[in-house]
C-alpha cells in the first residue's frame, strides 16, 4: 500500500528530525536508502534504545539490519526522555502515560507524508527498555504495524496502557541468565503473543539461532521465541533472525 510520499519530488530530509508532541520538541533520526526512489514503497522499521541510551548510538546500525536490508528499507530511530526517581537522568521510554505512543504515531504519519512508504510493512525493534517499548507500540498500534522484535524485553501486558489493536506477527529474544529483565518477563511475553494470534503449543525449530516458531497461529502472524544461553544482551544471532523474519511479510 504506497504512502501519501511516493512520487514526492524532491530530495527527502534524512538525519536528526524534530516533531511537537503535545507541546514537547521530540527526536529522532532517519537513514534513508543511498539510492532511494521516491516511486518505490519502502519498508519502514522503527528502532528502540534502552534505557539510558540514545538514538544516536541506535542509528549507528539499527540492531544490524541496515546492512541486511540492501538499500530497502527506511530506518527510524526514537530518543527517548528523561526517566522518574533513580532513572532521572536515563532516557528511556514511558509506562505511565500515552506520550510515547503520540510520539509513534506522529512520526509514522510524517513518514508515510515523507517518504515512500508501504504501509502494509511497517516493523518495530528494541532490545531491553526498547523491547518494551516495541512491545507497547505492537499492542497500542497493532493495526499499523505488521510485525515487532523484542529482545530482553517485556509486556505488553503491564506496560500498556490502552487494549491492544490490530494484529501483528511477534519474534522474541530472551537470555535465560538475564539479571536486569528476567527471563520470566520473556516467556510472559511470549505467552499473551502465543494467545493473542491464537497459536498451538506445538513448536519447530528455526534458525538461525536457538529460535522455536509455534504452530497453528493465525495465517501471517506467526509468534517466534527464541531462548539462548546467556545474559542480558542482543543475541549474536537476532540481526539475521530479526531480518529475516521482518522480510517474511
Amino acid at each position: 500500500m504506497p504512502s501519501s510520499g511516493c512520487g514526492k519530488a524532491g530530495t527527502p530530509p534524512s538525519g536528526m528530525q524534530m516533531i511537537d508532541v503535545d507541546g514537547t520538541q521530540r527526536q529522532y533520526i532517519v537513514k534513508i536508502p543511498s539510492n532511494y526512489d521516491a516511486n518505490m514503497p519502502y519498508r519502514l522499521v522503527f528502532a528502540w534504545h534502552g534505557l539510558g541510551g540514545t538514538a544516536m548510538q541506535i542509528a549507528s546500525n539499527y540492531y544490524g539490519l541496515v546492512t541486511r536490508s540492501a538499500n530497502s528499507a527506511i530506518f527510524i530511530a526514537g530518543q527517548g526522555l528523561p526517566g522518574t526517581g533513580q532513572q532521572s537522568a536515563l532516557a528511556t521510554w514511558t509506562i505511565a502515560n500515552d506520550s510515547d505512543v503520540v510520539f509513534t504515531r506522529k512520526m509514522l504519519e510524517w513518514a508515510k507524508t515523507t517518504y515512500c512508504i508501504d504501509e502494509k510493512r511497517v516493523f518495530s525493534i528494541g532490545m531491553s527498555a526498547g523491547g518494551m517499548m516495541s512491545n507497547i507500540v505492537a499492542c497500542e498500534l497493532g493495526d499499523s504495524f505488521r510485525a515487532m522484535v523484542a529482545m530482553s524485553g517485556g509486556g505488553p501486558k503491564g506496560y500498556a496502557t490502552k487494549p491492544c489493536t490490530g494484529q501483528l506477527a511477534v519474534w522474541i529474544s530472551h537470555g535465560n541468565k538475564d539479571d536486569n529483565v528476567p527471563f520470566s518477563y520473556g516467556k510472559t511475553s511470549r505467552d499473551y503473543w502465543t494467545k493473542a494470534n491464537h497459536c498451538g503449543t506445538e513448536t519447530v525449530p528455526v534458525m538461525p539461532g536457538s529460535c522455536l516458531e509455534y504452530q497453528g497461529c493465525d495465517a501471517g502472524f506467526p509468534v517466534q521465541f527464541c531462548e539462548f544461553d546467556g545474559g542480558h544482551m542482543v543475541p549474536s544471532f537476532a540481526s539475521e533472525a530479526a531480518w529475516n523474519f521482518f522480510v517474511r511479510f
